[in-house]
C-alpha cells in the first residue's frame, strides 16, 4: 500500500512539476506592472499555471539566466532571438509590446526634422547597437541621403543619465526607450519623430513588436498548457490595464511616479503599445526590419549568420475580447 502511495506521489508531483514559470526580469523594467496586475488579480489560477518572479540587474543578467536554464522565459527582441537561433539555440518569440522609442528634442530649439540636429548634442540610449540608434540612421539614409552619425554629436548613456541631462540642456536631442521618452513629454519635451514615422518611409507598414515573451521551443512544446496559458494570462493583464483604471492605482508605487501628468502619460504609452495582432503581415515586416538592421548593425548586432532564422516566431492565438 505505501509503495502504491509512493508511485502515485511521484506521478502527481511529475504531473504539476512544471506549473510554475520562472519568469526573469529586469529589477526595474516595465514587465514588473504586468507581472504585478497577472497576481494581485490572480490571473493565471484561471488557467491551472503559477509563476514566480526572478529580477536581475541587467539586460545581460536576464539573457544569462535563460541560457543557463534559470528562468523559463524572458522579454527580449526578436533580433536577438534570431541570432541566438543561428548559434545553435531553440528560442522562439512572442510579442510582448509594440511600445517603441523615438527622438524628442527640447522644443526651444524649434527643429522641425532630422537634418536640423546638424552638429547637435544628441544622446542615445542602448549603446552603438540600439535598434531605434539603427533604425534612425537608416531612417536619415533614406530620407535624407545622410548618415546621422555624419552631422550629429551622439553622446551614448544609460537612458535615466539621458533623461537628465536634455531637462538641464546638456544635450539637445535624445533617442531612448518609451517610458523615459513618456517622462520627457510630461516634462515639455517635444516629439521630433516616432519610429513608426521613421519605419513607414522604410516600406514598412504595419505596427509590429520589437519585444516580447521568449522562451525555448522544446521546453514550450514539453509545456504548452503552461505556456499558452502565461501567454493568454499577459494578454488578461494588458486588458485589466487597457479597461479598468483602478488597476493602475494598485501598481503606481511600482512605477516610481510623483507627478500625475508623468503617471498618465506612463499609462497611455503602455495602453498604446499593447499589440492586438501578429499575423503574417507583421511576420513580413518584421523580417524586413531584420534585414534593415542587420545592415546598419552588422555581425555585432546579428553576429556571423545575417539571415533571418525560421522558427523564430511562436505561434499562439490568443483571446482578445477588448
Amino acid at each position: 500500500m505505501k509503495f502504491i502511495i509512493l508511485i502515485l506521489c511521484l506521478l502527481l508531483t511529475n504531473l504539476f512539476a512544471n506549473s510554475k514559470l520562472r519568469v526573469g526580469v529586469l529589477a526595474f523594467g516595465t514587465v514588473n506592472w504586468e507581472l504585478s496586475i497577472m497576481k494581485l488579480n490572480n490571473i493565471t489560477s484561471q488557467y491551472n499555471i503559477d509563476f514566480e518572479v526572478k529580477k536581475y540587474s541587467s539586460k545581460n543578467a536576464v539573457s544569462v539566466a535563460l541560457n543557463a536554464g534559470a528562468v523559463d522565459i524572458i522579454v527580449s527582441d526578436f533580433i536577438w532571438v534570431s541570432r541566438q537561433r543561428a548559434n545553435g539555440f531553440d528560442y522562439t518569440f512572442y510579442p510582448y509590446s509594440k511600445a517603441t522609442g523615438g527622438i524628442y528634442i527640447r522644443p526651444e530649439l524649434n527643429i522641425t526634422n532630422l537634418t536640423q540636429l546638424n552638429n547637435k548634442t544628441l544622446g542615445i540610449a542602448g549603446g552603438q547597437v540600439s535598434k531605434t540608434w539603427l533604425i534612425t540612421r537608416a531612417y536619415s539614409k533614406s530620407k535624407y541621403n545622410k548618415d546621422l552619425i555624419t552631422y550629429i554629436k551622439p553622446v551614448f548613456a544609460a537612458p535615466p543619465i539621458l533623461n537628465h541631462k536634455i531637462l538641464d540642456s546638456s544635450l539637445d536631442a535624445t533617442i531612448n526607450f518609451w517610458h523615459f521618452n513618456a517622462k520627457l513629454e510630461a516634462k515639455g519635451m517635444k516629439k521630433l519623430i516616432s519610429i513608426k514615422d521613421m519605419l513607414l518611409e522604410l516600406n514598412i507598414k504595419h505596427d509590429l513588436p520589437l519585444v516580447g515573451w521568449v522562451f525555448s521551443e522544446k521546453f514550450a512544446k514539453e509545456n504548452k498548457q503552461l505556456i499558452d496559458g502565461f501567454l493568454q494570462s499577459s494578454y488578461d493583464a494588458k486588458k485589466l490595464l487597457s479597461t479598468d483604471n483602478k488597476q493602475w492605482n494598485k501598481i503606481k508605487k511600482l512605477m516610481h511616479v510623483k507627478e500625475d501628468k508623468t503617471f498618465q502619460s506612463l499609462k497611455d504609452g503602455y495602453i498604446a503599445g499593447i499589440p492586438k495582432s501578429f499575423g503574417n503581415n507583421e511576420k513580413e515586416s518584421a523580417k524586413k526590419i531584420f534585414k534593415i538592421l542587420a545592415k546598419e548593425g552588422g555581425r555585432k548586432l546579428v553576429g556571423k549568420n545575417q539571415n533571418f532564422q525560421d522558427g523564430t516566431f511562436w505561434e499562439f492565438k490568443p483571446t482578445i475580447t477588448w
